[in-house]
């Protein structure tokens, strides 16, 4: 299936769920370009990318804080100019600093935000113009179970995923008369960097937990992303898809 044969897609991030979606939509036909503010993890994500067998022609890096409007506009105008136009903006720059409100500084509180948050809004302002102009777009954000339940992660944490799939119900209503769908992906545990490095004990309860019996893929992350950002999608926005193993809240 070749859903995104002739797709630009921008994703920032260029971690291991970044990796995922974009190795899944380079599969089906896509040209990729990651954003990032570490020269290190861009050129990581181009490596692992040929690696897997795509060729660097379909592959672009741009350094990009979205800690700074200027520097999100700057990615999208360098994207632009090298391809034409963005059709579809996957989301999933973010940190994490998980700590008790208590012993939670005004600072950690305000990085996650600024980054997890802020950050996504300031990427959706950056690609919504050029979309506005082609009367088409798909953006799609990688949120988190932690943005529904609160539970698990810190409070920083919490409120920048919930807030994330608040910016996707708003601007999937506001944006829906120009063809442009803004949608969420919320997954639950997943064997990435993170997950790894946890003990065994702690690996095995959280599996334990889910209902399907396993933690999750990163592949599961991509497969919904990738749905969510094609054309399948052409009739969903505004919606948080859980990819968690059946976990409630």
């Amino acid at each position: 299936m070749e859903r995104y044969t002739d797709k630009i897609v921008m994703i920032t991030g260029a971690g291991d769920v970044a990796l995922a979606i974009a190795e899944r939509m380079l599969g089906e036909g896509a040209r990729i370009a990651f954003t990032d503010f570490s020269e290190t993890a861009l050129t990581a994500a181009v490596n692992e990318i040929t690696a897997s067998g795509f060729g660097e022609d379909r592959v672009m890096t741009v350094q990009c804080d979205v800690r700074s409007q200027d520097a999100c506009d700057a990615a999208v105008t360098a994207i632009t100019a090298r391809w034409g136009r963005i059709d579809t903006m996957v989301a999933t720059a973010g940190i994490i600093r998980h700590l008790p409100i208590d012993q939670m500084s005004e600072k950690d509180w305000q990085d996650v935000i600024d980054i997890n948050l802020s950050g996504v809004f300031r990427a959706c302002k950056a690609v919504v113009p050029g979309m506005k102009e082609k009367r088409y777009g798909r953006i799609v954000i990688i949120s988190s179970i932690g943005g529904r339940t609160g539970r698990n992660v810190g409070v920083n944490y919490a409120a920048s995923k919930a807030g994330v799939n608040g910016i996707a119900m708003n601007l999937g209503y506001c944006l829906a008369p120009w063809n442009i769908t803004v949608n969420t992906v919320a997954p639950g545990p997943l064997k990435g960097r993170m997950f790894s490095s946890m003990p065994q004990e702690q690996q095995d309860s959280l599996a334990a937990g889910i209902p399907l019996g396993h933690v999750g893929e990163l592949s599961d992350v991509a497969a919904a992303a990738a749905y969510l950002g094609s054309d399948d999608a052409a009739w969903t926005t505004g919606e948080v898809l859980d990819v968690n193993g059946g976990l409630q809240y």
